[in-house]
């Protein structure tokens, strides 16, 4: 009877440890949709940040190719000088509310272009009145000729701008979406075990991943990593090594090229502590750079 009682408690034991586990995995399964589906929707709305901020800064362009347009146009007529300069001013207006709508707000954006399009026929229509006021006087139309040249060369020009911003802006936001995550930072005597005595840590070891980007510029990587003690004081080799960063020169432990796709990177940079026992107590700090931005940090403890 007592053997019966006994198989029936590990029975249940068995059942409650299989129960446990089952819902453990349908927990990590969960999360997993729920990180890889808020990763994909951050994605899509970086895209449409980007998309509408070039928006933004295209009309701006516009804009100031229109006032362009305005300013090439010369009259003798006083009225419609006078209507010229009032439209004139009108374009101005609007081009400075336009630079301190948020770049975010898409709505707004669009109805810059709407009035974009009203202020270009309002100006063909003076083109055409100048046009018609000038057409029995030669000398006024060849000047017409070149001021028309002028404008399709502005236009040219503000295209070529647009171009080059656009450039620009890919790049910065491609830079700036790389991440380095799974950031781990172990101390390793001299027989390359882990230790957390710093008088017997002869290397440090920073293992991390670069996200998964699919908009990322895919080739090879210059990763820089940083370490600090805890007097913030940066571990570095004798030659003391720098790279750019926010506009300066700052110092670096150690640095490997990568080579990266667009996919998930493992990668580990190791730093060799030359002096023996200058190490202290406390916490280290590592910092992690690639294309011109922090990437990622770790820390660990020595005692």
């Amino acid at each position: 009877m007592d053997n019966i009682k006994e198989f029936n408690s590990a029975s249940g034991k068995n059942t409650g440890y299989i129960i446990t586990i089952i819902l453990l995995v349908i927990l990590v399964l969960g999360l997993g949709y729920l990180y890889f589906n808020q990763k994909k929707t951050t994605e899509v709305k970086i895209v449409e940040l980007t998309q509408v901020s070039h928006e933004k800064e295209t009309v701006t362009f516009q804009y100031q190719s229109l006032l362009d347009d305005y300013n090439s146009l010369e009259t003798s007529n006083d009225s419609i000088s006078k209507q010229l300069s009032s439209e004139k001013e009108r374009v101005k207006k609007l081009m400075d509310q336009l630079r301190t709508t948020k770049a975010d707000n898409k709505e707004q954006i669009e109805k810059y272009k709407k009035e974009l399009k009203t202020l270009r026929d309002i100006m063909k229509g003076f083109i055409h009145q100048i046009d018609s006021l000038n057409t029995a006087n030669i000398e006024l139309t060849e000047e017409n000729t070149q001021i028309k040249k002028q404008i399709t060369t502005a236009k040219k020009e503000n295209k070529k701008l647009n171009e080059r911003y656009e450039e620009a802006a890919n790049k910065v936001a491609i830079a700036s979406v790389i991440k380095a995550i799974n950031v781990s930072m172990l101390s390793l005597n001299s027989k390359g075990k882990e230790t957390t005595r710093a008088k017997k840590t002869k290397r440090f070891a920073i293992a991390f991943e670069l996200d998964e980007n699919v908009i990322a510029a895919k080739g090879t990587k210059n990763v820089y990593v940083r370490i600090t003690n805890p007097s913030e004081h940066i571990l570095i080799q004798d030659n003391q090594p720098v790279f750019s960063y926010e506009g300066e020169e700052i110092a670096y432990s150690a640095v490997r090229q990568i080579e990266y796709d667009g996919n998930t990177t493992k990668a580990i940079v190791y730093f060799e502590n030359t002096e023996e026992g200058s190490l202290v107590e406390g916490t280290y700090r590592v910092d992690i750079f690639c294309d011109g931005a922090m990437i990622g940090s770790g820390t660990t403890n020595l005692k």
